[in-house]
């Protein structure tokens, strides 16, 4: 790994060690950075203060490669070096020895080489390099077996890369580089295990890549496709949804055409299942349900679930308070389902319009969390229940089935 870009040309090393024979490091810079020599472990303030830390650090990153004193000099002291810089750092160095090769000397992973320092790759065993190669691997493994390798690559990649060292800038860059590498592997392994059937995994690794990108397209067309063969339609349309509204809001862009053509398919695999729409009689009417919801995915949803239930009449569907309220005075829905978030209005508010316009009717509110004080300031509004956005569409409907036609606040 070269990516810190720390060498020095022309550099000569020493062929073979000498002396009582080397020590083997085991070291660890993914997360909290740990050193285990034997059954002995170095932690983050165990090696000597933070200059000798952070060469341990720069030398691991550039594992095998050279780094002049000159650069470790420059960025220790991010360029603004003293007069007695090279003495303090050859101190910082032998301190550094002393904890990573007691006893050795010169004569261990940390080596000398002409006009720098360099850890021999053949005595340090480092996570990061694990990782990468790893990963490598998987890139050009079949499914079955770059599945295996990236669960091993993502279980090392269990934190930030160089956890522990919050302030120098030179770390940063090396943690991006390290972010992009991890995310790419989350992204191949949701693909790989949807290339073996195995949708739930692949759902968690996209979720897990969309945590660390959420405006990678790709992530979002693995997750809606892992919940589409995993059989969640519903939940593959609601992945669709978010990601049409990230999106929109942070590139003003809508998905691409690999997206809708799921999102297509999707919709087309529902209708499969809608019945006839008839228009309901006097006698026979159900409870006449209205939509009132900013995200056009769910009311389409809505709307093909409702048509399958004999009890229950879809009236229709509106994406604002204003639109909705409307249509609450034309039609007098029996039921109104009310997002808790409009682009005119809040939930609250849109509630007790509806209630001003029509009192008879019965409002079912989704929201992202129904919190005790929600249900206090739910019930002082009017509104009969509240219900999870991400609850089942079981739930819902049964809800709207069981309760009485006649609200409370309305007798």
């Amino acid at each position: 790994m070269n990516s810190v870009n720390l060498t020095v040309s022309d550099v000569t090393m020493p062929a073979v060690l000498t002396g009582p024979g080397p020590c083997r490091l085991d070291a660890k810079i993914i997360g909290p950075l740990r050193i285990r020599r034997g059954d002995t472990v170095l932690g983050y303030g165990e090696l000597g203060g933070p200059k000798p830390r952070q060469i341990l650090e720069l030398l691991l990153l550039n594992l095998g490669g050279p780094v002049s004193k000159d650069r470790l000099i420059d960025v220790l002291w991010a360029g603004q070096a003293p007069a007695e810089a090279l003495p303090s750092l050859e101190s910082y160095v032998s301190v550094l020895r002393r904890h990573l090769q007691p006893g050795r000397g010169k004569d261990g992973p940390l080596r000398t080489v002409t006009g720098g320092y360099v850890l021999d790759t053949s005595l340090v065993d480092l996570d990061l390099d694990r990782f990468e190669a790893l990963v490598r691997r998987a890139e050009l493994a079949a499914p079955q077996h770059a599945i295996v390798l990236l669960r091993e690559a993502l279980d090392l990649a269990s934190g930030p890369l160089l956890g522990d060292e919050l302030l120098p800038s030179w770390a940063e860059a090396e943690r991006i580089r390290h972010a992009a590498r991890v995310f790419n592997a989350r992204l191949l392994a949701a693909e790989s295990a949807l290339a073996l059937g195995q949708s739930q995994l692949a759902s968690v690794w996209a979720r897990e890549a969309l945590a660390d990108d959420p405006l990678s397209e790709q992530a979002w067309t693995a997750l809606v496709r892992a919940l589409e063969s995993g059989g969640k339609p519903t939940e593959a349309l609601r992945a669709f949804d978010q990601c049409r509204r990230i999106m929109d809001r942070e590139m003003g862009c809508a998905p691409g055409p690999a997206l809708r053509a799921i999102y297509s398919r999707l919709l087309e695999a529902t209708a499969d299942f809608t019945v006839p729409r008839v228009r309901p009689t006097a006698e026979s009417q159900g409870i006449r349900v209205l939509v009132i919801n900013s995200q056009r995915t769910i009311t389409e949803l809505l709307a093909y679930a409702l048509d399958r239930e004999p009890e229950l009449h879809h009236l229709g569907g509106a994406d604002s308070a204003e639109s909705g309220i409307d249509l609450v005075r034309k039609l007098t829905p029996d039921v109104v389902i009310l997002d808790d978030r409009l682009r005119d209005d809040d939930g609250l508010g849109a509630a007790k319009r509806v209630l001003a316009a029509a009192p008879a009717t019965r409002i079912v509110m989704l929201v992202e969390a129904p919190t005790p004080e929600w249900r206090r300031q739910a019930a002082a509004a009017g509104i009969s229940e509240l219900l999870p956005m991400d609850g089942s569409l079981a739930a819902l409907l049964s809800t709207l089935k069981a309760k009485p036609l006649v609200p409370e606040h309305a007798v």
